[in-house]
């Protein structure tokens, strides 16, 4: 939705021709034009050091680092562009970061996925959006929460190409298509978290920069109220946990498995649900004494 390019003026020459593609091509995005200064691989490696729920090393940040400077500039410049834009401070070791470099999958260049109708349809402008016919993207595009269909894009476009990986995942494919109770049980689990989970836990890694009485005035009572709407749909995603603890119990692949022991078996899950379920009685009688207080 947002592309973050330095001022044409300050850039390299390199990235002034970027910012010329993005005006020739991305002409329904918004362009966001910083300071040259954010832009920097240095900052953006502290930033993912502070900020990152796993260490740079399991990244792979300190064996890459010279060679894939590039994400740490963009890592700097979005991060640095968030927190001034929505006045919020990133909270250390809140975010769950993956560094994927080009040696762990293929390459498919544009014109490729153009031709191909990987992700939009070649003539959708002559055919219209009714058409019937679908691009792979969205031909493929069954998933149950808006995190997945994020996670399904990228996987098109750049297809993982390390062996044990993609055993593993074939390995899941085979126990889902030859046990129908584990593959209803899983659809049926998804269906219960809901779609908008990765959105709301978003709001649990930012911080206001500053804590003031502002906070507690009635304009300001649209921001407590998502808040507390988060609180609830966080609560929603832990008591789905149960039912997929079931489901997944006697999963025999690797990668299920693993989702058992790391999430399911997980005790402080069940302690925060427990937590949630408190606060959100406490919200529910806090609701029903300012209704019955207004009918006074």
């Amino acid at each position: 939705m947002v592309i973050i390019v330095p001022q044409v003026k300050l850039a390299p020459d390199g990235m002034v021709g970027v910012s010329e593609l993005v005006d020739k091509y991305y002409t329904l995005n918004k362009k966001i034009t910083i300071s040259r200064g954010c832009f920097d691989d240095t900052k953006g490696a502290m930033l993912v050091n502070n900020l990152a729920t796993k260490k740079p090393s399991a990244l792979g940040l300190d064996t890459y680092y010279k060679q894939y400077y590039l994400c740490l500039v963009a890592t700097a410049a979005t991060i640095k562009w968030i927190e001034a834009e929505k006045g919020v401070i990133v909270t250390d070791h809140s975010l769950p970061v993956t560094f994927n470099g080009s040696f762990g999958h293929m390459n498919i260049d544009a014109t490729s996925v153009w031709n191909l109708e990987m992700i939009d349809l070649l003539h959708i402008e002559l055919w219209g959006s009714s058409n019937k016919k679908r691009s792979l993207f969205h031909m493929l595009k069954t998933t149950k929460t808006i995190g997945e269909t994020r996670l399904l894009r990228p996987n098109l476009l750049r297809p993982l190409k390390e062996i044990n990986t993609i055993n593993a995942r074939v390995n899941i494919a085979d126990e889902l298509m030859s046990n129908e109770e584990l593959f209803f049980g899983l659809s049926q689990g998804l269906c219960k978290f809901p779609k908008e989970t990765d959105k709301v836990l978003s709001h649990f890694c930012f911080k206001p920069k500053k804590v003031t009485d502002v906070v507690l005035k009635p304009a300001n009572g649209r921001k407590s109220q998502m808040l507390i709407s988060s609180i609830i749909i966080l609560k929603t995603a832990l008591d789905a946990l149960p039912f997929l603890s079931k489901v997944l119990t006697d999963a025999k692949s690797f990668l299920l498995c693993n989702i058992y022991r790391s999430i399911c078996e997980n005790p402080k899950y069940e302690e925060m649900r427990k937590r949630f379920g408190y606060l959100c009685e406490i919200f529910c009688l806090n609701c029903m004494f300012i209704k019955i207080s207004y009918t006074q």
